[in-house]
């Protein structure tokens, strides 16, 4: 006597098949992994280094030439308006202004995008915070009291030409004005 199986039993098995098949085909990269470091640390020297110390260096050197932008809340940029407005905004007054960017621990997923085997690329996609000083007439900045800014999603679309990666897309959303407690 042969067993039908019924549709609900089908549908759940293709289900899980597919399920098996997203997870490994699409799985995110573990933090021991040499392309998680390597992403990490091109994020390190575009914020740490770049954003938090206004060094237009990092962002001419890691941004690609055809570099795209998007902010929920300021539009679209390419690379040389987003350097213009960097330059002229956030770093336009860095005696009486400064902004910090603080990765949330625990947020970042890197995925990685291969052509036919192929790595050229990765997706970054995290949790930051911004934090802001700003002073006065005869304040100095370093004493100056730090204040919360914003969290926002971000993510980022890495690729990698001749071993040498630049950030080609940036994704800047969902930004929230009020801190929510972390526990």
């Amino acid at each position: 006597m042969k067993i039908k199986p019924s549709f609900f039993q089908l549908k759940t098995i293709l289900i899980g098949i597919l399920l098996f098949q997203f997870q490994f085909g699409f799985s995110q990269e573990g933090k021991n992994s040499e392309l998680y470091k390597t992403i990490m640390s091109k994020d390190s020297l575009l914020f740490n280094v770049g954003f938090n110390t206004c060094d237009m260096s990092q962002f001419e050197n890691l941004f690609s030439d055809d570099l795209e932008f998007y902010h929920d809340k300021g539009g679209m940029s390419d690379k040389a308006v987003f350097i213009a407005n960097f330059k002229k905004g956030l770093c336009g007054s860095t005696g009486t202004y400064k902004s910090r960017r603080y990765l949330v621990p625990n947020t970042t997923e890197i995925y990685p995008l291969y052509n036919r085997g192929v790595l050229y690329g990765a997706m970054q996609m995290g949790i930051h915070q911004f934090y802001e000083k700003s002073v006065g007439k005869n304040e100095s900045l370093e004493n100056a009291k730090e204040n919360f800014g914003s969290t926002a999603r971000f993510t980022h679309v890495w690729i990698v030409t001749n071993g040498i990666w630049k950030l080609r897309r940036s994704f800047s959303y969902d930004h929230q004005t009020e801190q929510k407690n972390k526990n």
